[in-house]
């Protein structure tokens, strides 16, 4: 039996179940309010945004660390934002830490930037100034892992205390 097509213009409802072969939808249709809260959308099918933090307390000088932050596990992933804030900025002298964000992984274990330039914090900065770095590689695939990375400079003045790093990071599910 030879299949005919046949086309239908303007509204259609349907009482009943609708069955097809299949559906092609149009770029834009569905919008998130269209999906219901109980839809139970797996999780493998979503890209997911993480917020990492790395800190040291107020009270104490920001001191030299490599702190590893975030391993990704998804096939890819995106570097969306790395932000910097410090508590008690350095004040007086040529006291001041900057903070990178290095990638690696198992097969090159040499971490690399993925800045622009290191986030750099003295005391040009006000108290809590939230300082943004300038990501050039933002690309992350499965076993890359984020190093944070803070190093000091400077030899008089007060160093500042109470560091916070936030990378943002969207990563695909599987």
């Amino acid at each position: 039996m030879p299949v005919t097509k046949s086309r239908h213009e303007g509204s259609l409802h349907v009482t009943d179940n609708l069955s097809m072969g299949t559906l092609s939808i149009p770029s834009g249709t569905i919008v998130d309010a269209a999906v219901g809260a109980s839809a139970a959308i797996s999780a493998t099918k979503m890209q997911h945004q993480h917020s990492m933090h790395y800190g040291q307390v107020d009270g104490g000088a920001v001191a030299v660390a490599i702190s590893p932050i975030y391993t990704c596990r998804g096939a890819t992933a995106t570097i969306v934002a790395v932000q910097v804030v410090c508590v008690d900025a350095p004040d007086g002298g040529d006291l001041a830490f900057s903070v990178d964000l290095k990638k690696y992984d198992e097969d090159t274990p040499a971490p690399a930037t993925v800045l622009s330039a290191p986030i750099s914090y003295s005391s040009t900065q006000s108290d809590g100034e939230v300082e943004v770095g300038s990501v050039t590689s933002p690309s992350l695939v499965a076993g890359d892992s984020l190093l944070v990375v803070v190093a000091v400079s400077g030899s008089s003045g007060t160093q500042g205390q109470g560091l916070g790093v936030t990378v943002t990071i969207r990563e695909d599910a599987e």
